[in-house]
Parts: C-alpha cells; sequence; structure tokens
C-alpha cells in the first residue's frame, strides 16, 4: 500500500507539490477519456459500416486528434512521474550533490530539446494553416497544437527541475512493498 508523502516546507516547492500532483490527475484523466474515445469512435465506425451499411470517413481524422491529443498529455503526465525511457548507467552510484547536479543537467538538456520541437510544432501549426483534412475541412494546425501542447508543458516542467531540482510529491512505497 502506498501513502502520500508529506508536502514540503518551503513555500514554493509546497506550491510546486500539489501542481504536480493536480496536473498529473488531470493529464491522466484526459489521455485516459481521449483514448477510450478513440476506441468507441472506432468501434462505432466498424459497427456502423459492418453491420449497418453507414460510412464514417470522418471518424479517422477525430480518431487522429484524439490520439495526438492523448499523446500530448501523456507525455506530459509521464515527464512529471519520471517514466520517460531513461538510461541510468551510474546514477545509483553518484553522491548526493553530483546526482543533484546530473539531475539539473539532464532536465537542461531536455528542456533545450523540448524548446526546438516545441518551436517546430509552432511553426508547422502556422504553415499548415491552411491545410485542411478531407472529410471535416479541420485545419491541420490543431494536429500540431496537441503536440506543441504536450512539448510546451515539459519545456516548463524541464526549466522548473533545472531551477528548483526534484519535488518529491509521488507515493511513497510502503516497506512491504519495496521488500517483495
Amino acid at each position: 500500500m502506498s501513502r502520500s508523502p508529506t508536502p514540503p516546507a518551503a513555500t514554493v516547492d509546497r506550491v510546486a507539490f500539489y501542481l504536480l500532483r493536480g496536473l498529473t490527475l488531470g493529464c491522466d484523466l484526459l489521455g485516459v477519456l481521449l483514448l477510450a474515445g478513440v476506441l468507441l469512435l472506432l468501434s462505432g465506425a466498424v459497427v456502423a459500416r459492418d453491420l449497418l451499411g453507414l460510412g464514417m470517413p470522418w471518424s479517422e481524422e477525430v480518431a487522429s486528434l484524439l490520439a495526438i491529443y492523448a499523446i500530448g498529455f501523456g507525455s506530459l503526465s509521464a515527464w512529471v512521474r519520471g517514466e520517460h525511457l531513461v538510461v541510468d548507467l551510474f546514477s545509483h552510484r553518484l553522491s548526493g550533490v553530483s546526482r543533484g547536479l546530473q539531475y539539473r543537467l539532464v532536465a537542461l538538456l531536455s528542456c533545450g530539446f523540448f524548446v526546438l520541437a516545441a518551436w517546430g510544432a509552432w511553426i508547422m501549426m502556422g504553415a499548415s494553416a491552411n491545410n485542411r483534412t478531407v472529410s471535416l475541412g479541420i485545419s491541420f494546425s490543431y494536429l500540431y497544437l496537441g503536440i506543441l501542447i504536450g512539448f510546451a508543458g515539459m519545456t516548463v516542467l524541464s526549466a522548473w527541475q533545472v531551477l528548483r531540482g526534484p519535488v518529491e510529491w509521488r507515493p511513497v512505497a510502503d516497506m512491504n512493498e519495496e521488500g517483495a
């Protein structure tokens, strides 16, 4: 069983503690709802086509849009949780200060990558503003907006990590779980 950690004493870190918890919960909820929408939409399109003989050509466009936003919010949640793929070869051997410096260096490099990716999504939003989907006529800018949201959010979070370091906000595992 896991229990919630105590919020940090510093006011700024306490605010970050609650913001990170709320952001993760919100992103998880949105991601699940969007993916459930994709599943329902595609299932409905199959049933409508195969059983009722009705075509839903717009379902592919909407499913793509929902999936991109689900990925954007999911990646934001994964970044907060520290669940993105990481190759950790030597971090466990570093001292506390060295581990903190490595954490901030990785956050700084990640922030630079996220800024470039968000900027690329912004550029693509402008470049594709007049390009529209076939069935619904939705601007492709809305597709790139989902990507921009994910990378812009991760940019802000990684910048925070560079400035403040890690803020423990996740539930702490019970001692019985750690030994199991």
